[in-house]
């Protein structure tokens, strides 16, 4: 297991999660955070004040974007999909792709939320609600924690080389299996992964 000071964590997660088409993101996360239903390209495309076409084109530079049967975009970082990681916003009824996700949203769209996930080794439930400011309250179970890989130099912020490797557990004993097989991993309280989140939000806002 790795260890990082707050800056330096701060300082690469800031750099690996910028996006390429960065107000296009900001929008999808924003847009389907206040709504809670599939985004329609057209009215995408107004919304940023641009062609559809022009519109199609940016979302090739967002590969991990998804969509519904009907063409509509439905998820990016923040889902219509179900995940194991439910993010309940007032009462619209979300998920997020990874552990890292529920505790960067809060502060990033100034909302608070109630999270609810499981164990990635015991499947046991994980929950707590995140304010806007990134305080943690009502954690069960207390001890649990969060995993982060934080590439060494910047790369594209796919799902596949971040999301896939942010996971909760029970505790940090309950973890150590999974840390033995990915020592590159840095694990985090929930209570420490909000403040790295709140630190992230200030650097890149969702606006």
């Amino acid at each position: 297991m790795k260890y990082f000071s707050l800056e330096e964590l701060t300082n690469r997660l800031a750099s690996h999660l910028w996006c390429t088409q960065e107000a296009l993101c900001c929008q999808l996360i924003q847009t389907i955070a206040r709504e809670g239903q599939p985004i329609t390209p057209q009215r995408l495309a107004e919304t940023l004040q641009i062609s559809q076409e022009s519109l199609l084109t940016q979302l090739t530079q967002v590969p991990d974007a998804e969509f519904d049967q009907q063409g509509n975009i439905v998820g990016w970082g923040l889902t219509l999909v179900p995940t194991p990681h439910h993010f309940q916003i007032r009462d619209q009824h979300l998920f997020t792709w990874c552990a890292f996700d529920t505790v960067l949203f809060p502060s990033s769209l100034r909302i608070e939320a109630y999270v609810q996930s499981t164990c990635a080794l015991t499947g046991q439930p994980i929950s707590f609600t995140i304010t806007s400011e990134g305080e943690v309250k009502h954690l069960l179970p207390t001890e649990a924690h969060l995993s982060l890989i934080v590439p060494e130099q910047r790369k594209d912020c796919l799902r596949d080389t971040f999301c896939r490797q942010s996971h909760f557990f029970q505790s940090k004993q309950i973890a150590s299996s999974w840390l033995a097989l990915h020592p590159e991993a840095v694990l985090l309280s929930v209570q420490e992964a909000a403040v790295l989140g709140k630190a992230v939000a200030r650097r890149q806002p969702v606006e």
